[in-house]
This record gives structure tokens, C-alpha cells and sequence, in this order.
């Protein structure tokens, strides 16, 4: 089931997508005007969200003008498919972008309880691999750059790496998510337990936890 902060961040994401397709593609404005007040009549709105929304946008648009006498190639909720690293792995990234040599992957969390850093993010370099597979015969690829822009922490972090970086680290994830998958994999605590939903019923959580008395 789905709780109603994340229902919020569903529908502040919806918002957020309405918006970017509407500058990096064709959308009539009686369509848009539409698709807006269907949101602003959903209970969760509040007029925050416009603004918030408005920062997401403003950022991508800001690296889109960096590049001069280029337009670059936008993706709006873009699926991915990094399962040459990760076994069945895929994932729906908020924007990529890319140009020359290129590669933005932009993610937008609405949430406001815990900052997230762009920085070595897992989940990001994931949807770059992804991205790679899915562009690197169109583009000749060699600087990715993750962002993710947290509006209501007033939190903007980046974080660059080069394609040989990315590739090398996903040479090395690959042999660990092939455990996890297939079940043989440890068992590891650490601040990413917040998030499961298995963390009152986990085994090592709990030796963890005792582990404390001694």
C-alpha cells in the first residue's frame, strides 16, 4: 500500500514531468492547461508544489542553455535497462540528457525527511549504465554527470565521473547483484535499513543491534 508522502511525491512528479515535456517538446497549451488543473484538483496539491516543481525545472533548463549552438537531446521518464549489470535490471529515470559527449541524468525526490546526495549514488550510476546501452551508438559518451535536486531541503547536489569510472564500477557491481539475486548474497546493515520493509523481521539487523551490549 501506498503511504500518502508517497503519494505526494507521485503526484509532484507527474507535475514535474508535465512541465519538462512541455518545454523540451510538443505539447498545446490547452493540453497542458488541462493536464495542470487535473493535479491542482487532486487533494495532495498544494500550491508549494508549483514552485518546487518550478526549481526542478529551472535547473534541467540551465544545463540544457550551458550548451551553445547545440541543442541537446532530452528524455522525459526515460525506462532503462541496466540488466547487463544487475540481473532483470531496469528503472525509470526523471530526465536524461545529452549532448556533445555528454551524459545528464537528472533525478527529482520531493521528499523532505532525509537529504540525498548525488554523490557515488548507486541508484543514478545504475540509470547511467542504462543510458549508456541505450545511447552509447548514437553518442560518443565521456563524461556522465548525476544530479538530483531536492527542492523542499533546498538541496541541489552533482556529482561527475568519467565513462571509464562507470563502466569499471559496474564491472564490479555485477558479480555482487548476481548474488543478491540469486539469494547467496550477505547480509549487510547500515543507513540504507530505514527503507526496508523487512527490517523488523531481519536476522542481521537484529545481531547488529545485540551487538551493541557487548
Amino acid at each position: 500500500t501506498e503511504s500518502p508522502h508517497a503519494a505526494e511525491g507521485t503526484l509532484a512528479h507527474s507535475l514535474a514531468e508535465l512541465k519538462v515535456r512541455k518545454k523540451f517538446e510538443t505539447m498545446k497549451k490547452s493540453e497542458y492547461d488541462k493536464r495542470f488543473k487535473d493535479i491542482q484538483k487532486d487533494p495532495l496539491y498544494a500550491p508549494e508544489m508549483d514552485g518546487h516543481t518550478d526549481t526542478y525545472l529551472d535547473y534541467i533548463l540551465g544545463i540544457a542553455h550551458g550548451y551553445s549552438k547545440v541543442k541537446p537531446y532530452v528524455a522525459i521518464e526515460k525506462q532503462l535497462d541496466y540488466s547487463a549489470y544487475v540481473p532483470e535490471g531496469f528503472g525509470t529515470c526523471d530526465c536524461v540528457m545529452l549532448c556533445k559527449n555528454d551524459l545528464h541524468i537528472f533525478d527529482f525526490k520531493y521528499g523532505k525527511g532525509v537529504p540525498v546526495s548525488a554523490e557515488e549514488n548507486p541508484q543514478l550510476k545504475l540509470y547511467a549504465l542504462g543510458a549508456i546501452a541505450e545511447y552509447g551508438f548514437l553518442y560518443d559518451i565521456r563524461n556522465i554527470t548525476l544530479h538530483i535536486i531536492q527542492p523542499r531541503l533546498d538541496s541541489v547536489s552533482s556529482f561527475v565521473l568519467t565513462i571509464e569510472g562507470l563502466l569499471g564500477w559496474g564491472v564490479a557491481i555485477r558479480p555482487i547483484a548476481e548474488a543478491a539475486y540469486n539469494g547467496t548474497g550477505g547480509f549487510k546493515c547500515g543507513d540504507h535499513c530505514l527503507f526496508c520493509k523487512a527490517k523488523a523481521n531481519c536476522r542481521a539487523r537484529a545481531e547488529d543491534f545485540f551487538s551493541l551490549e557487548k
